[in-house]
């Protein structure tokens, strides 16, 4: 009679059923039947090679009757085992009232009542004995205080009622379990490993899969088997970790030729039922994690290469973290440990590996650029740079002055024509972060990998940055440089001079009001941090780079807009700034105006203007600003009957977040009466 048509959603039976087909050398499910169980039994003298198995007590506790200390006497305990078993196999039910909460199979005879009965059968038995009646007593007393309740001791984890450190919380009813799955688990040991400590379990979707990682572990502790006397205990097999369990797992998806179609992942369990320190932990092998694994596994160049990084159990533990995180993993490349007499020198992975392994995590972009900017290295690199290069071998990329030199690499070769601002910008840790940040950090080591390998790309690969901020940033300010009338010196600092150059953005805004419109919140979104902090080193890094090109375009952006997420206190200030202004300009206007015509004093009010916001003023306007605010209060408090203080200097050099910033309310007020002005002379 079949026990099973399916597996189960239980680790812990599955893994047993999966045990029972490899020791009996089945190819289907449908065959463990109950007298295959028996035939087992006796076949592989499941008792003895039990009480063997060191693996046993982790499976089944001390309290097992098999093991038990306390019923070693006459072998007490294991002809109770060796009963209950029997009875349990030979009593199989296919039908009931009770519904096994494990298996879904239906019985009616619970495990206890099996127990109860071989104690009351042994009762009898004592009581019909010649023994003396003190001992007949004895063993009596001893039969009825026998747990007969279904707990951890035959099901691992699951507790019971017996005892309260068995007891699970606010547990009211012990489980419903039917009696065969008891006897089934009695097959478990023989393919119990260690994992992490702990025996483990193989759990997956793909039961193929399982079936033959459960068969392997059955004939690796049958090998150790053969090699132990038949009176010495069978010790733990320790050997494998989670590295050395997915080679094999790789090894068999190769015979299996359907994986490609088939979703599987892994879960390998590592528990405990012994003591009170009872415990389970599962490792998760996601399916792409597998997938990606085989991609590796199944390229000629790199499957040996592969074995060995997972069988090494220092290495495969972030290896697997990596790869299954997407993320860079350090011993990919060339590096020193120890030092003295210590010192190791790491050489790192193969090259072809390095790059299957970032086409694995989707990096595999970087690597052809990464092995141009090498053969520029290889070209431009200065004396210095060389002498850092060969000082440290593998650590010169996390060295201050690696960037440095770096960037000078690619202005060199940019006046050349083998590098331009797209490029760049493609190597930029984050080209869609604003502020710009003139740093490609990540690909540091990638570059100095291929440098210390050699290893070179002569084309430029083609990249597209046309929707990264930091390229819509770039031409925006590139734009206005073209169209200032400061162009040439400009292009003078930044081809001729180093990396101290200091351009002046604030000046190049103003004076782009007078052909094109712009938004103070762009400026901010481009130039300021979330502390409204002044960080231009990056942009002046790109356009250092476009401005020595070999040939550059000429750049028309009449329109950019880039406000960000605008918050509610910048718009507040601005609006506060703004309204500051137009009082001031109103002041202007009614104290300057002609009485003799309707028009505003504009040309005086542009020539005004233009002196507050040129250079002259630029270090003297807070003087002039006190004078403004004056002329203005009087104005409000005497022409418009407002308040005689409104506006205070004070509270005009606060920026958005309330913070003295006398350098950004400085520029932003300035900014904001050239755009007055503007406005002033296309109104009239």
């Amino acid at each position: 009679m079949t026990i099973f048509n399916r597996f189960t959603g239980n680790a812990l039976i599955n893994n047993a059923l999966m045990t029972i087909m490899a020791v009996a050398k089945i190819g289907g499910l449908a065959e463990i039947t109950p007298e295959l169980l028996l035939d087992l039994f006796n076949r592989v003298s499941l008792v003895e090679t039990n009480k063997r198995l060191k693996s046993y007590t982790m499976l089944f506790s001390l309290n097992n009757p098999l093991v038990n200390p306390a019923k070693k006497a006459n072998q007490a305990g294991e002809k109770t085992y060796i009963r209950l078993l029997l009875a349990i196999m030979n009593g199989f039910e296919a039908d009931g009232e009770r519904i096994c909460e494990i298996t879904g199979l239906k019985f009616n005879k619970r495990f206890e009542e099996f127990y109860q009965e071989d104690i009351d059968q042994q009762k009898l038995l004592i009581n019909s004995s010649s023994k003396d009646p003190r001992e007949i007593k004895k063993e009596i007393k001893n039969l009825d205080n026998t747990d007969t309740s279904l707990n951890r001791s035959w099901f691992p984890l699951i507790g019971g009622l017996g005892s309260d450190a068995q007891t699970l919380p606010q547990a009211k009813f012990t489980v419903n379990i039917h009696p065969i799955c008891i006897a089934i688990l009695q097959f478990l040991p023989l393919s119990a490993l260690l994992y992490k400590g702990g025996i483990l379990l193989i759990d997956s979707s793909d039961f193929e899969l399982s079936k033959k990682l459960v068969a392997d572990s059955v004939a690796v502790l049958a090998e150790k088997m053969q090699h132990c006397s038949v009176n010495e205990p069978i010790e733990n097999v320790r050997d494998f970790g989670k590295g050395d369990y997915l080679i094999k797992v790789l090894q068999m998806l190769e015979e299996l030729e359907e994986f490609e179609e088939n979703y599987a992942d892994l879960n390998m369990w590592s528990f405990s039922n012994s003591g009170t320190g009872a415990s389970c932990s599962i490792d998760r092998v996601p399916n792409g994690l597998i997938r990606k694994l085989q991609h590796l596994y199944n390229n000629a160049k790199i499957g040996g290469e592969l074995k060995a990084i997972l069988a090494d159990k220092h290495r495969a533990f972030r290896f697997l973290e990596s790869l299954e995180g997407n993320k860079d993993w350090s011993l990919l490349y060339p590096n020193v440990f120890g030092t003295g007499k210590r010192k190791t020198d790491y050489s790192g992975v193969s090259t072809e590996f390095l790059e299957a392994y970032y086409s694995e995590i989707g990096n595999n972009r970087m690597v052809p650029i990464a092995k141009y900017i090498a053969g520029l290295i290889e070209t431009y690199r200065s004396n210095s740079f060389k002498k850092l290069l060969e000082r440290s071998l593998t650590g010169a990329w996390d060295n201050p002055e690696y960037r440095g030199e770096l960037n000078l690499v690619l202005v060199k070769a940019a006046k050349e024509g083998r590098w331009d601002l797209k490029h760049h910008i493609a190597i930029l840790d984050n080209s869609d972060e604003l502020p710009v940040k003139n740093n490609f950090y990540k690909l540091h080591k990638l570059i100095h990998y291929f440098t210390q390998k050699s290893v070179f790309q002569n084309d430029l690969p083609i990249v597209d940055v046309s929707n990264k901020k930091a390229f819509n940033a770039s031409q925006w300010v590139i734009s206005m440089i073209q169209r200032d009338d400061k162009l040439d010196g400009i292009k003078s600092g930044l081809t001729n001079k180093g990396e101290d150059y200091i351009i002046g953005y604030g000046r190049i805004f103003i004076d782009s009001l007078n052909y094109q419109e712009v938004h103070f919140e762009s400026i901010l979104d481009t130039f300021y941090d979330v502390d409204f902090r002044y960080q231009k080193y990056g942009m002046t890094g790109l356009l250092r780079i476009f401005f020595n090109q070999s040939e550059y375009e000429s750049i028309e952006l009449e329109h950019y807009e880039n406000k960000g997420q605008i918050m509610a206190n910048v718009q507040c200030w601005l609006e506060k700034l703004g309204c500051f202004v137009n009082d001031y300009r109103a002041y202007y206007i009614t104290r300057y105006q002609n009485p003799d015509s309707d028009k505003p004093p504009v040309e005086k009010f542009e020539k005004l203007v233009n002196g507050l916001v040129g250079e002259r003023y630029k270090d003297d306007f807070y003087i002039k600003l006190k004078e403004i605010i004056f002329n203005t209060n009087q104005f409000i408090y005497e022409f418009q009957d407002g308040p005689k203080e409104k506006w205070d200097i004070e509270e005009l050099k606060v920026d958005p977040l309330g913070n003295p910033s006398w350098n950004l309310c400085n520029f932003a007020i300035r900014f904001l009466l050239k755009k007055s002005l503007m406005e002033l002379k296309k109104n009239n």
